[in-house]
């Protein structure tokens, strides 16, 4: 009792925090002219306020991984700052990851001891948390990683996100238009942020359509509906307008086409924020309706932008605008206006580094080189040094003469994919714990042995990402929606995060069982988790 008391009263200082720094952030505005000169001046101190940050949270605190992890290759400050200096910041990371100075999802989550040699040690996460942020409010990621990181969603933080999010605005042409969101309240970042952004640029927020989420237990649904209402109502008093949250489910998508047939027939082309895979439903349904969908664009995140995806929404008239947000707390970049790939970006680099990790990553596949993420900048959530998150992606660096160009982000990335989770409905879920599931519970439970079952991630014929659990048809008779059932609840153990996500995509229909034999490798092994050829290592 005394514990969610003592919670209770850290939520009411928050919001009171949150409610006294709302006004003078809403009643600030920013222009792309703005945007573009602090982007540039960011990136001219780039390397400054990394070396800022290295002396301050690394070099300064005994008990930083990273010291312990630059130690044991022998560099100290002035070696560091000498070597930025002499070489720039993304070849010194490159080199010091070459040293082993760098973390890998499991040990960054302190799922893993880090061991480099005779250096051994667990990495606390919550000793990478930044403790000096302006008031702002608690999101969760949808943890893809085994355990969902909790971020601080600061107000600095959404106003350095602003300045690229106002340029990307600038170089798709999207002032004009009617804006609306469809993602759910808070602990979901994405809604809360897009609307601050509008709010940021002077625009009035049409609309938000809120997705249907969980919620772990009364008090902290409490928490995250009390500061989303605090957030609506400053919005309406203080900024240019805010929308309250509307609840719409996945079979409630007619009254989203219906505000975009109404803005259009008044002259207005739409702009909705939504994870990718919402998109495309919208678009589908807009599709087979017969309703024309032309000069919508839907700003797309959560998942990656595939061909099949890209062109169900070209199908209904409308754009998709890809951009690339992490756990935790990172936004990675922003669609290209004149891309080359569908899902072309254009890296933050005021806010981050990031570069390959060196060496193969699969002995089958030397294309696959995992992103290393550094943050550079002082409203960063979390602390990152040449970090693993679980992704990786094509590098291009190029003149494409687009306004994120011209503002000096001139690292492009493209084809990102995740290699050790699965993604669907914006949901990321982290597949390494399920091995004993498949190999061993459900043989014992269902019948068959290991390689009889395999979990892929693929997409269908409309486009949409699903989960479908593969069954080999030699087990003979089974009940399928009792094997859906078990299914449903062995991706749901383990953590919070994964009951989230189980329960999403039951929702959503995400999850299926095919009778057919698994995927066998090129070199005849069957894994239990797979992603199906046209989608590999996604």
């Amino acid at each position: 009792m005394n514990g969610a008391f003592s919670k209770m009263r850290e939520s009411l200082s928050g919001a009171y925090a949150l409610a006294r720094d709302l006004p003078e952030f809403l009643a600030a505005r920013v222009t792309v002219e703005q945007a573009q000169e602090e982007i540039k001046r960011a990136l001219d101190r780039r390397q400054e306020s990394f070396l800022d940050l290295a002396r301050a949270r690394i070099y300064e605190n005994p008990r930083s991984p990273y010291l312990k992890l630059l130690k044991a290759v022998g560099c100290e400050f002035a070696d560091l700052q000498s070597e930025i200096h002499r070489c720039g910041l993304e070849r010194t990371l490159e080199r010091l990851a070459r040293e082993g100075v760098y973390l890998t999802p499991d040990e960054f989550k302190g799922k893993k001891k880090v061991v480099r040699g005779s250096v051994a040690f667990w990495v606390v996460p919550a000793e990478l948390v930044r403790a000096d942020s302006s008031p702002g409010m608690t999101t969760r990621s949808s943890g893809s990683r085994g355990r969902p990181f909790r971020s601080f969603l600061s107000l600095d933080l959404v106003a350095a996100w602003a300045l690229g999010q106002c340029v990307l605005f600038a170089a798709h042409r999207l002032f004009s238009n009617a804006h609306a969101v469809y993602d759910a309240i808070l602990p979901a970042g994405a809604g809360v942020a897009t609307l601050l952004f509008n709010a940021r640029f002077g625009i009035a927020s049409d609309r938000w359509f809120a997705r249907k989420i969980p919620i772990k237990d009364y008090l902290t649904g409490w928490h995250h509906a009390l500061t989303t209402y605090l957030i609506v109502l400053m919005g309406k008093r203080y900024g240019p307008g805010f929308p309250r949250p509307e609840s719409v489910g996945h079979e409630e998508l007619q009254r989203i086409i219906d505000w975009i047939v109404n803005k259009r027939r008044n002259g207005k082309a739409c702009c909705l924020r939504a994870t990718v895979s919402n998109a495309t439903r919208i678009a589908r349904l807009a599709w087979e309706c017969g309703i024309s969908l032309e000069g919508t664009k839907f700003i797309v995140g959560g998942e990656p932008l595939t061909e099949p995806k890209q062109e169900v929404i070209a199908r209904a008239g409308a754009g998709a605008i890809p951009v690339y947000g992490t756990e935790p707390g990172l936004y990675v970049g922003l669609g290209c206006a004149n891309p080359r790939h569908i899902d072309d970006l254009h890296v933050n680099q005021y806010l981050l580094a990031l570069v390959p990790r060196p060496g193969p990553f699969l002995p089958d596949d030397p294309s696959i080189h995992p992103l290393l993420f550094t943050t550079t900048h002082r409203s960063a959530p979390a602390l990152l040094l040449n970090v693993e998150l679980g992704d990786y992606a094509t590098f291009d660096e190029r003149d494409c003469g687009c306004a994120l160009q011209k503002a000096g982000l001139t690292l492009h990335l493209h084809h990102i994919r995740s290699y050790d989770k699965f993604t669907s409905e914006g949901m990321n879920y982290f597949y390494g714990d399920l091995y004993e599931f498949f190999e061993r519970t459900l043989p014992l439970e269902f019948g068959g042995g290991p390689g009889d079952y395999q979990l892929v991630e693929e997409e269908d014929e409309n486009g949409q990402t699903r989960i479908t659990l593969r069954v080999h048809p030699q087990i003979g008779e089974i009940d399928q929606q009792k094997l859906l059932a078990r299914l449903r609840d062995g991706m749901g153990r383990g953590s919070w995060g994964n009951e989230f996500q189980a329960r999403i995509w039951e929702v959503a229909g995400t999850l299926r069982v095919k009778r057919e034999a698994p995927d066998a490798g090129s070199r005849g092994k069957i894994l239990p988790l797979h992603v199906s050829a046209d989608r590999k290592w996604r």
